[in-house]
């Protein structure tokens, strides 16, 4: 795998970041870092460049690139719709009550069609970074919480067959 990289344009751009072993290997917080990476991702509106900016940012923040692709694949053509609706109804309704909307519209001048156009990509893109914030910070608990659970089990299951359980970093969980 690593050589098929080599000397490649991902690699010319990210360097020997891409071989970083959190990117490729599955712990507790690379699992749980790729995972939030790849729901913040895929509820924005940046479908054609989704898998480009997994790659990337899964690289430079050091975590599960095999998560993160399969977290963006939430948003795809049978649900793009409905969750990029929701995120729009979302966006304009905090807008409306903030007055953000109107004051964003005015601040620049933006008027006629594309004043319409700017106030709907800023409903669009307020809801779907609430969206984007609110999954990214329940997928990363949920992938805690669920390898702390495996770990209580194994441990659980080690210490009835009399050896003592350790932890990812090696120390004892009892």
């Amino acid at each position: 795998m690593k050589h098929g990289l080599r000397d490649g344009r991902l690699h010319r751009l990210l360097g020997e970041r891409m071989f970083h072993p959190h990117v490729w290997g599955l712990d507790e917080n690379s699992l749980a870092g790729g995972l939030a990476l790849g729901l913040f991702i895929a509820f924005t509106p940046t479908i054609p460049f989704q898998m480009l900016l997994c790659v990337i940012g899964a690289t430079l923040l050091r975590v599960n690139l095999f998560c993160a692709l399969a977290a963006i694949m939430i948003t795809n053509p049978f649900t793009a719709v409905p969750i990029y609706l929701a995120a729009n109804r979302l966006g304009h309704a905090l807008c409306d009550v903030t007055g953000l909307g109107v004051s964003t519209a005015a601040m620049f001048g933006f008027e006629g069609r594309t004043g319409k156009f700017m106030e709907v990509g800023l409903y669009l893109w307020t809801g779907c970074l609430v969206f984007s914030a609110v999954s990214a910070c329940l997928g990363y608990a949920a992938v805690r919480a669920a390898w702390r659970m495996n770990s209580r089990v194994k441990g659980t299951a080690s210490a009835k067959s009399g050896e003592r359980p350790t932890g990812t970093d090696g120390t004892n969980l009892l």
